[in-house]
């Protein structure tokens, strides 16, 4: 399933270097993730008078292709949490993006510049790294243990608390990011909202799920399943 963490700090405070070092050691240890960053100026990656540019003016979705195979996605403009909603991957590390990280309860690392960018440190904090100087074995090992599953402040109160007050906690040690109901194998959204399952329904769907898809002609042991309901 996946979990999601961010990193902000002032500029050249070595946010992106961070994040690469980090990228290289959960890519030897077989976690798939992706990134998500938010530039604080406008950057043009397509032009104006080119088919791809006239493409977007009308289509929802435009996809480019070139022939060294590389693949763009145009979408209009999305928050936060619509991006987070698209991907598929292990983990997902955000840079940048520090009010909706907030405002979504979502922990952080904060990378600091001498004194500047103290003042981003919060108790959504997992981790101050200063002027560069970390070891990236510790930064995974606090990634791993203390980024979330995305709630979007549903705020279900299955754990207990609010999304806001279990943030605080795990990142005190005092919970587990597994503690979340949404840490489940099954995920179920209608009409684009995460739905929370306790364990004991969770594993009802799952099992009745798996059971049924089984036994279709041309699915032995299937990986993973996703259904998709239309009235």
């Amino acid at each position: 399933m996946l979990r999601v963490v961010g990193v902000i700090g002032p500029k050249n405070s070595g946010k992106t270097t961070l994040i690469c070092d980090v990228l290289k050691v959960l890519k030897e240890k077989g976690i798939s993730v992706a990134t998500v960053k938010h530039s604080g100026h406008p950057v043009e990656i397509d032009r104006e008078g080119t088919d791809t540019y006239r493409f977007k003016e009308y289509a929802d979705v435009s996809v480019f292709s070139d022939v060294r195979g590389k693949t763009t996605f145009f979408y209009g403009t999305m928050e936060l949490e619509e991006i987070l909603s698209k991907l598929e991957s292990d983990l997902v590390i955000v840079e940048g993006f520090k009010e909706k990280l907030k405002e979504l309860n979502i922990p952080k690392i904060v990378t600091v510049r001498d004194s500047e960018g103290r003042e981003l440190v919060d108790s959504h904090t997992i981790m101050v790294v200063e002027n560069m100087k970390y070891n990236v074995e510790n930064v995974v090992k606090e990634i791993l243990d203390k980024s979330v599953v995305p709630t979007y402040n549903l705020n279900c109160g299955h754990c207990g608390y609010n999304c806001r007050e279990f943030v605080e906690r795990l990142i005190k040690g005092e919970l587990s990011w597994k503690d979340c109901v949404l840490s489940t194998d099954v995920e179920l959204v209608v009409d684009g909202r995460r739905i929370p399952l306790n364990p004991f329904v969770s594993k009802i769907i799952k099992n009745t799920v798996v059971g049924l898809v089984s036994s279709l002609k041309g699915v032995e042991d299937p990986g993973s399943i996703s259904i998709k309901i239309k009235k």
